[in-house]
């Protein structure tokens, strides 16, 4: 599907009006106890943007795509870097060099970045065509997720349904289903599909204590750009831990 925040190569509602809330699934997602270095190996003289500051102010932990929209609102202007440093820490992160998706990493010095909420899983991608998206994915059981995306930055409000809008093909699929399995309507949120979440295939993994050797390199530099603004949102805040998808959530490759 297409970061695929198309929503998950893997994969809410606040409002009774678009959505209810799902009940909570079988965790699929764990993280280890233990953080990379973080910005205290960057040097003593880093310190996070004003913009970053700005966009951390008041962490949150979106627990539905729905939450996740309105998160975008408050923070509106928004790009990627600033949604990922208002994320609630210590927060679990995946990241891989796979380009087989909607959602492509840049290289494996710029990855493709999964951050597992426990209800909910966002992806961005700190440069290049895949950093023009957020999409997430819904937990709704082990294996599946409700998906959706937005496009960067966010510079006007958008409507609690604007993740599923953005993803729809017509009125029975949207653009996910080509690649995600078995997607089908949710039950209770109009414009809305549940399909298959997938998470990075074997040997694209970049680890948590690689991204923080990035962000220490950026801040060293002291480099502007996008790709040091993700990492700089993502260690200049608190613990960042492993995470993991759990063994039963497929592979695109993996055979049905």
């Amino acid at each position: 599907m297409r970061w695929t925040l198309a929503l998950l190569v893997i994969g809410g509602c606040s409002e009774g009006s678009v959505a209810e809330r799902e009940p909570t699934p079988t965790p699929s997602a764990s993280s280890t106890a233990t953080a990379p270095p973080s910005a205290v190996d960057a040097g003593p003289d880093h310190a996070p943007s004003a913009a970053l500051k700005r966009c951390a102010g008041a962490p949150a932990e979106p627990a539905s795509i729905v939450d996740a929209v309105a998160l975008l609102n408050a923070l509106a202007p928004a790009d990627g870097p600033c949604v990922v440093a208002a994320l609630r820490r210590p927060l679990s992160v995946v990241a891989t060099r796979g380009v087989t998706s909607a959602q492509p990493a840049a290289s494996k010095a710029s990855p493709r970045l999964f951050f597992l909420l426990p209800k909910v899983v966002i992806s961005a991608v700190p440069e290049g065509e895949g950093g023009k998206l957020l999409e997430f994915g819904q937990w709704t059981s082990a294996t599946q997720t409700l998906k959706g995306e937005v496009a960067l930055p966010v510079t006007t409000p958008l409507a609690p349904d604007a993740p599923f809008q953005k993803v729809l093909q017509d009125r029975y699929r949207t653009v996910c289903g080509t690649c995600h399995r078995g997607e089908q309507g949710h039950p209770s949120i109009p414009s809305a599909f549940i399909s298959a979440a997938f998470k990075p295939e074997p040997g694209t993994f970049v680890t948590v204590a690689e991204l923080a050797e990035h962000h220490a390199a950026c801040a060293r530099s002291a480099d502007p750009s996008p790709r040091c603004e993700m990492f700089h949102a993502l260690f200049d805040f608190g613990a960042v831990t492993q995470g993991a998808f759990a063994p039963e959530v497929e592979t695109f490759f993996t055979t049905p």
